[in-house]
């Protein structure tokens, strides 16, 4: 992507911002970020780094980041794994790979591992469940409501497993138990619940604190948006948390009670009031 990193490792950033996508900054129906646009030119002004944390993949946020000219590092499959552009902070990252001109951080577990364990559980079990790898890709559209093209883009997961789940809460708790045997855990979204590492959004919260820290020589702010379970761990991790309303349930509880704000629209609009209000009273 040809993008030049605008990130200033010399200086502590005013804030960072850290945001779920889909029924946050995305439109929970259409994907659409209009709303947002005026906010996201703000951010960029004041060069505050945008951290998209998400539970599309790597290949799906490649035409996302492109059109939103975002140089900055970015979570993919619920926390699983951290790719920081080379020499964003810097100085180069322990323990990682590079891929596609950034420096990767795996914190959760491989696809195939996690595939292998699933389906013996399932075919042991006699759980009820369709994950992506059972899926064509007309299946995926209709339960995304994707294009072929984006649809294709969500099956190319390395590191999670999306599944509908179609059994019993109390099978899914059963379940919940087994896989954690294997090191895994589950997580609801917003369309589905996926199977990941032992690992989560939050996680990545705090990794990424320490390098700007490490960078600046101060602890910056950060600043979490999201709406769905899979958001919690980043929204109790933040200093502030914006919890945005959805349209497919109510408004999550925090463990965390101090700098909470709950918008009153859903998706980006709600994601927009949210830090306009909080750039005003941050950047005057």
């Amino acid at each position: 992507m040809n993008v030049e990193p605008r990130f200033n490792s010399q200086a502590l950033p005013p804030l960072v911002v850290m945001t779920d996508l889909d029924g946050t900054l995305l439109d929970h129906h259409t994907y659409s970020y209009a709303p947002a646009m005026p906010v996201l030119a703000r951010l960029k002004a004041a060069g505050i780094p945008l951290i998209l944390n998400t539970s599309k993949t790597a290949a799906e946020l490649e035409a996302l980041r492109k059109e939103l000219k975002n140089a900055d590092p970015y979570v993919v499959e619920n926390g699983s794994a951290l790719f920081v552009p080379t020499d964003y902070f810097g100085k180069e990252m322990e323990s990682t790979a590079q891929k596609s001109g950034n420096r990767m951080h795996v914190l959760g577990a491989l696809r195939a591992e996690i595939l292998t364990v699933i389906q013996k559980i399932r075919t042991d079990e006699k759980f009820l469940f369709t994950g992506f790898a059972d899926m064509e890709v007309s299946e995926v559209i209709a339960h995304t409501s994707l294009s072929e093209t984006d649809a294709l883009l969500a099956t190319t997961r390395e590191f999670s497993e999306p599944l509908i789940w179609q059994d019993s809460a109390h099978q899914l708790l059963n379940f919940e138990a087994l896989i954690a045997n294997h090191g895994l855990r589950l997580l609801k979204g917003g369309r589905f619940v996926h199977v990941i590492g032992a690992c989560d959004k939050g996680k990545c919260l705090h990794w990424l604190r320490e390098r700007f820290t490490d960078s600046c020589g101060a602890r910056p702010t950060f600043v979490a948006l999201g709406d769905s379970q899979n958001d919690v761990a980043m929204l109790n991790a933040a200093d502030t948390a914006v919890i945005v309303r959805s349209p497919q349930h109510e408004p999550l509880v925090l463990e965390k009670r101090s700098s909470t704000i709950i918008t009153e629209e859903i998706g980006p609009q709600g994601w927009a009031n949210a830090l306009t209000q909080i750039l005003d009273e941050t950047l005057t």
